[in-house]
This record gives structure tokens, C-alpha cells and sequence, in this order.
């Protein structure tokens, strides 16, 4: 089996430390805008309920647009699509999906062939072939309202090598919109994302 190399946690954090904010941000940006878009929608047509893959959907697309703003012209970064997977992609080391996790720091969606060859680290055919494989990813709370952590895993096969929650390493903070009906008002406050704790061992467009 042709695999890369897998870089340890130490490894990955001293290429991802001069990114961790633009990260957190973009991610928390497009989870607001999805706030914006469904606040926008409910006073318009009264409150409707979207299936939770809709709101995925979505979101990733809003994160995707917030990454590529944020992070244009950034030297040695690069943003793309490698065949129809939107990625960030730092030097030669590594290549960061973004996606909605699951409790475990899993990608939730259907697990493709594409899908497992990502988690296992295989070289695929339009692929580069040398940065390490990467999932940066939102967890949601249960309203969908707000978001409880920012995380960037690390996976080889069926174990997670590593994973950092990373809003902790930023100053960012998020902004929550209460849904809205009719004519109200979406009341905003801003509060700093609920920290868990970090998970740094152990043992997917």
C-alpha cells in the first residue's frame, strides 16, 4: 500500500501554529453566515426546520468561501478543489478537509472509497502525495445555534493519531443569532466558544 508520511502532533502544530486563527475564524464565520441565511429565511416564510445534511451542506459551502477569503494570498497556502475535494493545502505537509465531525472526530458523511483512502492516508490518483491527510471540523451544539468546538484530527486507517481542539489557541469568539419568526428581531450577543478538552494522542466535498 503506497502511503505518505503521517506527521506526529509536534510535527503538525509547528506547521499549523501561524494558521490556527484564520482556521477558527473562517470556521466560525460560516457557521454565523448559515445563522444570517436561516434568520433571513424564517422572517421571510415563517420558521422552517432543514434537514440536518442540508444544514451540513451548506455550512461547508460557507466555510469554504470563508477559508479561500481568508486565506488568499497567504503565502506557501493554497486553496482548491483536488478531484471535487475543497481543501487548504500548507507547503508539502499538509492537506486539511474541512467537515462537519461527529463525537468521535469523524467525518458524519457516507464513507466512500475516496473517503477511506483519505482516513487511511493512501496516495490517491489527483492528489499531491506528500502532506499528511487532515480533518479540521465543527462540532455542533443540539439547536445548531452554536458551535461547541473547533477541532483538526488526524486519522491513519481506523485510529485517530491525534486531535487539538483549536479554538482554545485563538482569541476568536462567535456571535449567536437567536432564530427568528415574522417580525422580530434576531438579538445578538457574543460569547466565547465552550472549550473541551484536548485530545492530543490516542492510539471527509
Amino acid at each position: 500500500m503506497n502511503k505518505r508520511k503521517v506527521l506526529s502532533f509536534q510535527e503538525a502544530q509547528q506547521v499549523l501554529t501561524p494558521y490556527y486563527d484564520k482556521i477558527s475564524q473562517s470556521v466560525l464565520a460560516g457557521f454565523e453566515d448559515f445563522q444570517k441565511i436561516s434568520n433571513c429565511f424564517s422572517e421571510s416564510v415563517g420558521f422552517f426546520e432543514s434537514e440536518i445534511r442540508t444544514k451540513a451542506c451548506l455550512i461547508h459551502d460557507l466555510i469554504k468561501n470563508r477559508i479561500t477569503q481568508n486565506f488568499f494570498g497567504e503565502q506557501q497556502v493554497e486553496t482548491g478543489k483536488w478531484r471535487g475535494v475543497f481543501a487548504l493545502k500548507i507547503n508539502d505537509d499538509l492537506f486539511i478537509r474541512f467537515k462537519k465531525l461527529n463525537k468521535d472526530y469523524k467525518s458524519s458523511n457516507y464513507p466512500t472509497k475516496q473517503a477511506k483512502g483519505y482516513l487511511k492516508q493512501i496516495r490517491m490518483e489527483g492528489f499531491p502525495d506528500e502532506p499528511t491527510f487532515l480533518f479540521a471540523g465543527y462540532i455542533p451544539d443540539k439547536s445548531w445555534t452554536g458551535i461547541s468546538g473547533i477541532y483538526i484530527a488526524c486519522w491513519d486507517g481506523d485510529k485517530i493519531q491525534w486531535v487539538e481542539e483549536i479554538i482554545s489557541r485563538t482569541s476568536s469568539v462567535q456571535t449567536v443569532l437567536s432564530f427568528t419568526v415574522g417580525e422580530q428581531e434576531a438579538p445578538q450577543k457574543r460569547v466565547k466558544v465552550k472549550n473541551q478538552s484536548n485530545v492530543k494522542t490516542g492510539t471527509d466535498d
